[in-house]
């Protein structure tokens, strides 16, 4: 999965948490997919929200996303499986 987010102005509201209940499906039922993969920006909170649906840390690349100067976080690696 790539670049799935929401605005930050309509967050908590469900959006998020259907958008990723409707890839499983899909991924899963029309794709006959065993699985999917992730990454995700750290330091925000994403994993908890990920992992609420399933989705397991698999590993980190430390330092890989620079948002600021002196702001470099780590990109999450994550897979949701079985699906």
């Amino acid at each position: 999965m790539h670049h799935v987010q929401t605005h930050p102005g309509v967050r908590g509201r469900g959006i998020g948490a259907a958008l990723m209940t409707e890839a499983r499906e899909v991924a899963r039922q029309e794709m006959g997919l065993e699985q999917l993969h992730l990454a995700a920006r750290a330091g925000v909170g994403l994993e908890d929200f990920y992992g609420r649906f399933g989705w397991k840390e698999i590993g980190r690349w430390p330092g890989a996303l620079r948002l600021a100067p002196g702001d470099d976080r780590d990109e999450i690696l994550m897979v949701l499986q079985p699906l």
